[in-house]
């Protein structure tokens, strides 16, 4: 740097001494004060400013030269000038005239959103159907399944067995067996909110159950024992429970549906639902402490081993344990509640295991277990799990499958890790496969 600052001085006038001590170079600031313009280092070429202003005033601008005009007979031709393309008309959108069949457009999907967000819905569907000529394609039949599903749900919650519910299944059912695929994804998905939206019409629920897969799903099930218990047919409403619980419909899900309100003391009804409850679970705990408190302790020695700390919160008394089962309606296994003796809730990572607070209040972790059970389908069996701890992700949850229904076989623990459910050998396989996690991610960081 000290070379350089030697280079740029050397062009520099000398100036004579001044008797001043040394000072910094004065700042644009500071010259304004004084009224003294800071000078400006002459490099190679340059000029003063006045002397620069001087000779752009001498030497007049050249002016500019005409472009010639092209030879006869040259290839060169005049460049365009560029023009701004003009703005697009705005064109008002008119609905299609009934007696004019309009096209749809060629995506299924797109058809289906152009039926669906129609001024006139049912009537667009209406169309497309009169513009069929020939048989119906699978293409098309997808268009009118889809259509007509996505159009029966807001209708099921606002207008219930109203007109529009008629002249749809009417549309629909008056060509079902000439639609190529009545058992695939959209006709199931139609069967479905067909029998949410009918209503009290004993007609059309006939119509409809004449149409029913015989591998008809829990879910679907379900809302056919919706039908008939709005249409006030006890007999049939009972016979579609005991088949939807026998598919693997959740027994607190007919407990908490409005439509069987005013069933709600039919002793036959009850029956059919505790039939389907789990068992109660006698209160044992002494079995399962030993195991329990060596596979507790072997996870906190390991999470010791590589810097981080357990949070286990002080153990709760079994009288303790069993009201808060009571106020949350639920059982829990015996060796959860061994655990809950040993510790009441703790943490581990971002792994929280559920204390006797989270099931007999409205927490954090009560709330997020409740929000994943409740989105879960009524036909995986998942509303009837009791959750034991949440594995660190929304998706992921330790719970207790009272019914086996996930575990397919005997009630036990499972572990639901997005889509994979792995049945695990009660609480101490569930804080063994803690461990083997927790060891696998610090040893290799």
């Amino acid at each position: 740097m000290a070379v350089a600052k030697r280079a740029r001085t050397s062009t520099r006038t000398a100036r004579p001494k001044q008797n001043k001590p040394a000072s910094k170079k004065p700042t644009l600031a500071a010259a304004k004060k004084r009224k003294v313009k800071p000078k400006l280092s002459r490099r190679a070429g340059a000029q003063p400013k006045a002397k620069a202003k001087a000779k752009a005033k001498a030497t007049p601008k050249p002016k500019a030269k005409p472009r010639p005009s092209p030879k006869a007979g040259s290839r060169r031709t005049p460049r365009a000038r560029a023009t701004r393309p003009p703005e697009p008309e705005y064109v008002e959108y008119v609905e299609p005239s009934d007696a004019i069949p309009q096209p749809m457009i060629v995506s299924p999907t797109g058809a289906v959103v152009q039926i669906v967000d129609s001024s006139h819905p049912i009537e667009a569907l209406r169309r497309f159907l009169d513009g069929i000529t020939g048989p119906i394609t699978t293409r098309d039949g997808q268009i009118i399944l889809g259509s007509a599903q996505l159009m029966l749900l807001p209708i099921a919650r606002e207008h219930r067995g109203g007109d529009e519910v008629k002249q749809l299944l009417d549309l629909v059912l008056g060509r079902w067996h000439a639609l190529p695929d009545t058992t695939g994804f959209h006709a199931r998905e139609l069967l479905r909110n067909a029998f949410a939206a009918v209503g009290n019409d004993p007609d059309r629920i006939a119509r409809l159950m004449s149409i029913v897969p015989e591998d008809a799903s829990a879910e679907l099930l379900f809302n056919i024992a919706c039908a008939y218990a709005v249409a006030g047919d006890r007999a049939a409403m009972l016979r579609a429970v005991d088949a939807a619980l026998d598919a693997g419909a959740s027994p607190n899900a007919f407990a908490r549906e409005p439509d069987f309100l005013t069933y709600r003391d039919d002793p036959e009804l009850r029956a059919l639902l505790e039939r389907s409850t789990a068992p109660a679970i006698p209160v044992d705990v002494d079995p399962h402490l030993p195991a329990i408190r060596n596979a507790v302790e072997s996870v906190v020695r390991t999470l010791r081993e590589f810097g981080e700390i357990a949070h286990l919160e002080p153990p709760a008394s079994l009288d303790t344990i069993l009201a808060a089962e009571r106020a949350a309606r639920i059982q829990l296994p015996n060796d959860y509640r061994a655990l809950l003796t040993i510790c009441d809730g703790m943490k581990l990572f971002d792994h929280q295991f559920f204390g006797t607070l989270d099931y007999r209040s409205d927490t954090r972790l009560a709330r997020s277990a409740r929000e994943y059970l409740e989105s879960s389908s009524r036909s995986s069996g998942m509303e009837d799990c009791v959750p034991l701890a949440s594995w660190g992700r929304p998706n992921e949850w330790l719970l207790y499958d009272p019914h086996g229904r996930i575990r397919g076989g005997e009630p036990g623990v499972v572990l639901v890790l997005a889509a994979d459910e792995r049945p695990l050998d009660g609480v101490v396989g569930a804080l063994e496969s803690f461990e083997a996690y927790a060891r696998d991610m610090m040893g290799t960081n």
